[in-house]
């Protein structure tokens, strides 16, 4: 029984998004319709209960809220400020640009807690500058990419808020836990480009 309900919400879940229906129609009407058809005698205000209870934890609000301190530094071009003021300081060193795109990555995934809003607000200037300057598609595509996962690291990282509440471990160690291997992600691309070809 268990392997059936297993296939049967997975088969949900590809139906819907393949259909194009919204992530999270699929995240909640796939659940729904397998207890309604497995378990046909569980209460709807169980269900109801269970899920206004996840979001009760008061520090799930720090994830809306730098998601959207991210939102209005990209609105407001303060990325593009900020990517100017990193570049003041490496920019006329080896590699700058791609130092410059992994410190600006590091200092917006510490405001925004966000990977996909670090990627958005410091990946497309970049990405045109870069190109602009003769690096290559591929590696600029890289580079930015795992920039932008040092938000996953820097506090304060939302997926570390969403660990923090899931488990029960503290928010706080996780954070100080994360600095470093942050900083260490940080330098990787100043030590690629002084042993590679990249001079601009």
């Amino acid at each position: 029984m268990e392997l059936n309900m297993g296939l049967f919400l997975l088969g949900c879940m590809f139906v819907l998004l393949f259909t194009g229906a919204p992530m999270m129609v699929g995240l909640l009407l796939a659940p729904t319709l397998t207890l309604l058809l497995f378990m046909p005698d569980i209460d709807l205000i169980w269900l109801t209960q269970q899920a206004s209870g996840g979001i009760e934890v008061f520090s799930l609000l720090a994830v809306p809220m730098f998601i959207f301190a991210a939102d209005i530094m990209s609105y407001g071009k303060t990325s593009r400020r900020l990517l100017d003021f990193v570049y003041t300081f490496v920019g006329h060193i080896r590699g700058g640009l791609a130092i410059t795109t992994a410190a600006t990555c590091t200092i917006f995934g510490a405001i925004s807690g966000s990977t996909q809003a670090t990627v958005v607000a410091i990946g497309k200037p970049m990405y045109n500058t870069m190109v602009e300057k003769n690096y290559g598609v591929s590696e600029t595509i890289a580079l930015i990419i795992n920039s932008a996962n040092i938000a996953l690291l820097i506090p304060p990282s939302t997926v570390m808020v969403m660990y923090g509440v899931t488990t029960g471990a503290s928010v706080g160690e996780l954070f100080i836990a994360g600095i470093g291997p942050g900083l260490i992600v940080l330098l990787f691309p100043r030590f690629y480009v002084q042993s590679t070809h990249i001079t601009l």
